[in-house]
């Protein structure tokens, strides 16, 4: 079998070339692991009594930031989905073949996803954009040195721990023999030895991202104070959303942390 291409969902396909070990997200819109979950397409894998995850290997980015009103590009999960649970970042793992994540994109997008992991990863760690919101150098300095020691003293930018392919004019070569072809706005063939697929990342009028799950409809008072949990997911759950928050103060009521609804 050659290629393999399957439509996740809207604005999401998946690609997959075994003979070449590559498999693509095409497309990475929110909660875009929970449905690859629930197509199948991610799946429990054990080996040596570890216990792991299939997946991705590479992400294909949307060319634009936002299609009717949804984040078109929100690639963070799926790049720890690859580090953490295929593994292919921890050091003697089953998973980690010595090979990296591959972002693939116009180089904008690819530098705008770097950019946004990094910032899901440690959060600001600009000593001077901390003390531009008001910090005291006493609190950046614990703060920084916090997120230093979660990350064993050495907070590593994402482009040192993926691979990134720039995507422009002429075709371009992707690992094992695989080629990619950008024909127009969001549009793609990608080809392997006498086979091609085409690509459309493209979202139709009145089309939106989906959400993989239902949220469940209730009612709350307000109250002068009040937080309720919503979800208590744990980002990985297909069947559950993200833990969020309802805020409740004076009468008003804010939706804290959501993801898709």
């Amino acid at each position: 079998m050659g290629i393999r291409k399957v439509e996740v969902s809207i604005g999401m396909s998946w690609i997959e070339v075994d003979e070449a070990n590559l498999r693509i997200l095409c497309g990475s819109p929110a909660d875009s692991v929970k449905h690859l979950m629930k197509a199948g397409l991610i799946c429990p894998k054990e080996k040596d009594g570890i216990r792991y995850e299939s997946g991705p290997n590479a992400v294909l980015l949307s060319d634009v930031s936002v299609q009717n009103g949804g984040f078109s590009n929100l690639a963070e999960f799926p790049i720890l989905q690859m580090f953490y649970r295929q593994g292919m970042l921890i050091p003697g793992h089953p998973g980690n073949d010595g090979s990296r994540p591959l972002i693939i994109g116009l180089e904008n997008q690819v530098k705008a996803q770097l950019a946004y992991i990094d910032i899901g990863k440690a959060g600001i760690m600009d000593e001077r954009e901390l003390a531009a919101v008001g910090l005291q150098p006493k609190a950046i300095k614990e703060l920084v040195e916090l997120k230093r020691a979660f990350a064993y003293g050495d907070v590593r930018a994402t482009s040192e721990l993926v691979d990134v392919l720039l995507v422009e004019r002429d075709e371009v070569q992707l690992p094992g023999g695989v080629r990619l072809l950008r024909t127009g706005l969001n549009r793609y063939t990608i080809r392997y030895k006498d086979e091609s697929v085409d690509i459309d990342l493209n979202l139709g009028a009145g089309q939106a991202y989906m959400s993989p799950h239902k949220l469940r409809g209730t009612s709350i008072r307000p109250e002068y104070f009040s937080v309720v949990h919503v979800g208590e997911g744990d980002g990985w759950n297909p069947n559950l959303p993200c833990m969020g928050s309802v805020l409740s103060y004076l009468g008003k009521v804010y939706l804290i942390d959501t993801g898709p609804i």
